[in-house]
């Protein structure tokens, strides 16, 4: 309840060093963000403009420097987003290129991380504007538009490279980059989703899909194989995934159509739908989705010189983004939270002084014929302080003695007349 002079006292204990402890103060209001105000934020103008910086040639041979100028577009939009960025050098074939990583942390269940992402390289000598520059352009929007907005479970995006030598760079991230305190629930790969035609016989499907997806072939048929759709791909272990973004785009994008595929196991009966960065995530045992145009199943130009931005549909795409966008937002779990974050031994009313790290004191125990009375007594960082001994009922057993650290980085504490027994040696610091 908001009111004047409030305070929060919290007892700690069992921490060894407090002066490295850094505190998060937050606040939740109990009002949840809307998501449909989020998808609304997805303009086509700005995806347009996005993709045409995206589509340029990038190939780690062909075309390094396009290749390294779209990895740092992609760090600088996560850096600006306020995102924890990370590139990490992935080796392949002699060469290296990084997996570009913008982290949201969740203000509750930091450690319960869902993932949207796309591959950024392109084979030799494309532009590769539907393979795979509208993914990342999805991928750059849904970051901008989330990071404004807290949620409880943490949000990783991620500019995979190396997909085109065989997904090199997602199978490192998965096998070598993700910390053990983390869980992985959840991952939104976007590969193609940008190619749109309304033309009858423009989408073909791999031979034997009939037989595997029935029901998805059926409804192509009915539209007379029309590639107006988006194609959400996941395996058995990712069905909860599957019904989630299916019900974002009705609820969030209604005039999006969207065809479901449920593939068995880890999919090596239809190698199709492993062709990209989501088959390292489901060989992890992790939830994940391949969302798709289809392909060379619908786009003629896949790997060619002709995969150009003038030949992608700009509201296609902004409709998928959006839909990720919403599955994204409702995976995470908006909340309406404010925090504020600081180092406890600055923070205001906080008067720990810090802790000493180490102490020597010799001689222990003091016996009858030692040449002098004296404990000597080194303690790190310490130039001043205040020494008692005091007996177990707490009594002074000698006077107590302000001293300064001799030359030799000591302090010497005379303790003459003791009776045998045993004391507690109290240090002050000043």
């Amino acid at each position: 309840t908001p009111a004047n002079g409030l305070s929060i006292t919290w007892p700690y204990s069992g921490i060894v060093d407090i002066q490295s402890v850094t505190v998060r103060v937050s606040a939740d209001d109990g009002h949840t963000p809307d998501i449909q105000a989020m998808v609304d934020q997805v303009l086509e103008a700005t995806v347009a403009a996005r993709l045409a910086n995206i589509a340029i040639p990038r190939h780690y041979q062909s075309a390094p420097a396009g290749l390294a100028q779209v990895r740092d577009s992609i760090w600088q939009q996560f850096s600006s987003a306020g995102l924890q960025t990370v590139a990490t050098p992935v080796p392949y074939n002699g060469s290296f290129s990084d997996n570009v990583m913008g982290r949201q942390p969740g203000f509750i269940n930091e450690a319960r991380t869902f993932t949207v992402d796309a591959h950024y390289d392109a084979v030799a000598n494309v532009p590769g504007a539907d393979d795979n520059a509208t993914g990342v352009v999805a991928t750059l929007e849904i970051a901008r538009i989330l990071s404004q907005y807290t949620f409880k479970n943490s949000i990783r995006y991620i500019g995979f490279t190396f997909e085109e030598q065989g997904l090199i760079g997602s199978q490192y991230h998965v096998q070598s980059d993700f910390p053990e305190w983390e869980t992985h629930d959840g991952t939104l790969n976007m590969e193609m989703i940008g190619y749109y035609s309304d033309e009858p016989n423009s989408q073909t499907v791999p031979a034997g899909f009939d037989f595997l997806f029935p029901d998805a072939v059926a409804a192509i048929e009915a539209d007379e194989y029309r590639g107006n759709f988006l194609t959400v791909v996941g395996n058995t272990n990712s069905q909860s995934l599957i019904n989630t973004y299916s019900n974002a785009c009705d609820q969030y994008v209604p005039t999006l159509r969207h065809i479901t595929l449920e593939v068995p196991g880890n999919g090596t009966i239809a190698p199709d739908l492993r062709r990209s960065d989501h088959a390292s995530f489901w060989d992890e045992g992790i939830q994940a989705l391949m969302l798709t145009d289809g392909s060379n199943f619908r786009n003629a130009n896949y790997h060619t010189p002709n995969d150009v931005v003038a030949t992608i549909d700009i509201t296609f795409l902004t409709q998928n983004t959006k839909a990720t966008l919403a599955t994204a937002a409702i995976l995470a779990e908006p909340i309406n939270m404010g925090a504020d974050q600081f180092d406890l031994a600055n923070a205001v009313g906080i008067t720990e002084k810090g802790l000493v790290r180490t102490m020597v004191v010799y001689p222990v125990p003091l016996y009858s014929g030692c040449a002098e009375d004296v404990l000597h007594i080194k303690v790190d960082h310490v130039q001043q302080a205040r020494f008692g001994l005091f007996d177990l009922s707490g009594r002074n057993a000698v006077p107590e003695q302000l001293l300064q650290v001799g030359k030799d980085g000591t302090f010497h504490f005379s303790v003459g007349g003791l009776a045998a027994g045993l004391y507690v040696l109290r240090i002050d610091r000043k």
